[in-house]
């Protein structure tokens, strides 16, 4: 069977596959990113913790954490809550506590990083991290690439 639709009609075609490609390889890369164990922390990394000023969850760069605790900015970082979730400017900050270990989640249009970490004499120990940046997107778009060159190879062999 012949298909009879137009050059347009055939490249819109091919874009919407391969952006439907795109979006399910960066998904499953998202996903599977891998977990890094280190016990050196990076200074964005953001930690939750109660502010001194209206007793409500709120986040600092971890950077920023001994200043603010010598600022008297927030009391405690062991969290009231078992889970919960902070606006930011710019960002989301997302945590939830299971056995003793805290999950943080701070996320934005262009990164995602979750932390895990344990809180020690009120000192924020790292467990693990995982650092998701625009590279998902990239590899997605090579994936997608691949995988539609792929289809049309084989639309092209039967």
């Amino acid at each position: 069977m012949e298909d009879k639709r137009g050059l347009l009609a055939k490249i819109f075609i091919a874009l919407m596959i391969f952006t439907g490609l795109v979006w399910v390889w960066t998904v499953a890369f998202i996903i599977s990113w891998p977990w890094e164990k280190s016990a050196e922390w990076k200074p964005e990394f953001r930690v939750v913790a109660v502010c001194a000023a209206d007793k409500e969850p709120c986040g600092f760069a971890y950077s920023e954490l001994a200043d603010a605790k010598a600022k008297g900015l927030y009391t405690t970082l062991e969290m009231p809550e078992p889970a919960g979730d902070v606006e930011e400017k710019q960002n989301w900050l997302k945590w939830k506590k299971e056995n003793g270990i805290y999950e943080v989640k701070a996320s934005s249009w262009h990164f995602q990083t979750t932390i895990r970490y344990k809180v020690e004499n009120e000192v924020p120990v790292l467990i693990e991290y995982q650092d998701v940046a625009a590279k998902a997107f990239y590899y997605g778009i090579a994936a997608g690439l691949f995988s539609l060159l792929g289809l049309y190879l084989r639309k092209l062999r039967g």
